[in-house]
């Protein structure tokens, strides 16, 4: 996506921002009070000094300029108390906002863009540019705003008192505006850099730290560190390009205020030792050179962090532009499904976006309704892909998937998933108790009945005296074995009561021991259903119907294991492997 403006990003955010606007607008509304407020100081100071310089001293007059000054300060106090805690509040309530928004626009992200974008990259979106871009809505969007005014207003302010010594002092702003803008798009593209080299950290560390224990086994610390060097130093790099851009705004823009400053001193005071103007104006010109310059120096300190956010707001902008999956609320079966019902591939054909080979080529079958199907090949060959495919996790190019008489293309996705029960081979557990873990999708689901599927599972035996429903689950699960893990996984399953049931090689991390207790299970489970079970082992296969043989995304062979087995074909080898193998273990 090329560079948007940031009037670009700004409209495609404001949506996201529209409903505080009442808020915003009434920051903006007590940041003009106190920026009127400041520009009436200057002038008091003004008088004070032409009530001090009189002849003979206006003493009335001073004290009464002192008291209105004082009056000034302390309804100034109150206006920025006002405006800091409107301005921070609702940068609060759009981080919040945004941040909860972008979350939810991610977990509803097709499974295609988590194959092409790292964890690290997506975790910068939702924690680190959110919490920049909160920057635009609270301390700096204050500051930079109030400056902005004040610039405004002190030339207004200047011009009206004496338009001739305004001429003088503000002959070199216009340079200071050059400066600013001048480092301007150094400053925006090193701060972009520094935040693509930030997601790399992230990626790296996420992945990384959740191989430590390969990291480990393999003694790779040392070169894993090695290569953390490597993204740190170039993101140290970014960051170095930046601060010397940085470095040449301040300097500049002072050398130019003492030019501003000296030029007033020296005109405005030779024109009052002529007479020209009074000692009140220079006076209050000083004062106004400092409302001048002061927030330029601020603009200067907040323009690495306006830049910064900017950044963040186009990639924040740009969550919400990617394709999401569209679930659909409808959960219901469509007619003339029967259930259960029979499952059709038809010359289906498939290939990843980050592959040239086709993961499957024209691969067709029928499942018929209640039967079992068996999908056996070597690593690589589209089994795992036909179970992706069937729950629509990824939309085949070519060919017609059925279930029933129905295209799935038909179905709601959510329908669909509900319909369809799916049992991985690798298991992710999620932070919380076993409770948590079952009930996922579902909120109204007494104990009894997670218990009672926790029975079916085999699982209860192993977690009834270690808390139950309440057992602690650590992150991914890593407090349980991995067959444990997998039991849990298909109670999980069982809590959701699919018509289908889909199993990708799910006795693969299981024991000899555990697989038996999963087995009887699934046999249980089975009846009357009809299921696609992907073979890792030889005792998933023997009671399916039906088994199809993949090679390298095609389909070989199919058929019932007499009947393959018959024809001494790449199946009889995988049995007799399997045979094999069984026997040893």
């Amino acid at each position: 996506m090329k560079n948007a403006s940031t009037r670009e990003v700004l409209i495609r955010l404001w949506p996201k921002i529209r409903p505080f606007k009442g808020r915003l607008l009434g920051g903006v509304i007590l940041l003009a009070l106190t920026t009127t407020l400041d520009l009436l100081g200057p002038i008091l100071i003004g008088k004070a000094a032409d009530s001090v310089v009189a002849s003979p001293p206006d003493l009335n007059q001073l004290w009464v300029v002192c008291g209105a000054f004082l009056a000034l300060i302390s309804a100034k106090a109150i206006s920025e108390m006002a405006q800091a805690y409107t301005i921070q509040t609702t940068g609060l309530l759009v981080t919040q906002r945004l941040r909860a928004e972008v979350f939810d626009r991610l977990i509803r992200y097709k499974l295609t863009y988590f194959d092409e974008h790292s964890s690290g990259r997506l975790i910068t979106r939702v924690v680190n540019d959110v919490r920049s871009l909160s920057e635009l809505f609270s301390a700096s969007m204050s500051v930079l705003a109030l400056d902005v005014m004040i610039i405004i207003g002190t030339i207004i302010s200047m011009l009206v008192l004496d338009w001739k010594l305004a001429g003088v002092v503000l002959l070199t702003f216009p340079l200071v505006i050059w400066v600013i803008i001048h480092f301007g798009d150094r400053l925006a593209a090193a701060y972009k850099e520094a935040r693509n080299r930030l997601s790399e950290i992230n990626s790296f560390l996420g992945e990384n730290i959740a191989a430590m224990s390969t990291i480990h086994r393999l003694a790779a610390e040392q070169a894993r560190e090695k290569s953390f060097e490597t993204v740190v130093n170039r993101h140290q790099a970014a960051l170095v390009q930046s601060i010397e851009a940085y470095a040449q705004v301040q300097p500049w823009a002072n050398v130019l205020n003492g030019i501003a400053m000296g030029s007033l001193l020296g005109v405005g005071g030779y024109w009052v030792l002529e007479g020209q103007i009074k000692v009140g104006i220079l006076v209050a010109f000083l004062a106004y050179i400092r409302n001048l310059f002061q927030p330029i120096r601020d603009l200067v300190e907040k323009y690495n962090v306006v830049l910064s956010a900017f950044v963040s707001a186009e990639r924040v902008a740009q969550v919400f532009e990617e394709d999401v999956e569209e679930l659909g609320e409808d959960q219901t079966i469509p007619q003339g499904v029967l259930k259960p019902c029979s499952v059709r591939f038809k010359q289906v054909s498939f290939k990843y976006q980050s592959r040239t080979e086709m993961a499957l080529n024209e691969v067709s079958f029928d499942l018929e309704a209640g039967k079992r199907l068996a999908i056996v090949g070597a690593t690589g060959s589209g089994k795992s892909t036909i179970a992706k495919l069937l729950l629509r996790f990824y939309e085949n190019q070519m060919g017609e998937i059925r279930l029933g008489e129905v295209p799935i293309s038909q179905w709601s996705t959510r329908a669909l998933r509900t319909h369809v029960g799916f049992i991985p081979q690798d298991v992710y557990l999620f932070e919380g108790t076993v409770r948590d873990n079952l009930m996922l999708s579902k909120t109204d689901l007494a104990d009894p009945f997670l218990i009672e599927q926790c029975k079916k599972a085999q699982l209860w035996d192993y977690i009834e005296k270690r808390g139950g429903l309440d057992l602690k689950i650590v992150e991914c699960g890593h407090n349980l074995s991995l067959g444990e893990r997998q039991l849990l996984s298909f109670a999980r399953t069982l809590v959701l009561n699919p018509e289908i049931l889909v199993m990708d090689e799910a006795t693969a991390s299981l024991d000899n021991a555990s697989e038996a207790r999963l087995m009887k299970a699934v046999e249980e489970l089975l009846k009357g259903r009809t299921s696609i079970i992907i073979a890792h082992r030889l005792s998933t296969i023997e009671n399916c119907h039906k088994v199809i043989l993949l090679e390298k995304g095609e389909l070989k062979e199919q058929g019932t294991i007499p009947e393959l087995i018959e024809q001494k074909g790449l199946f009889a080898q995988f049995y007799e492997f399997y045979r094999k193998d069984h026997q040893k273990s």
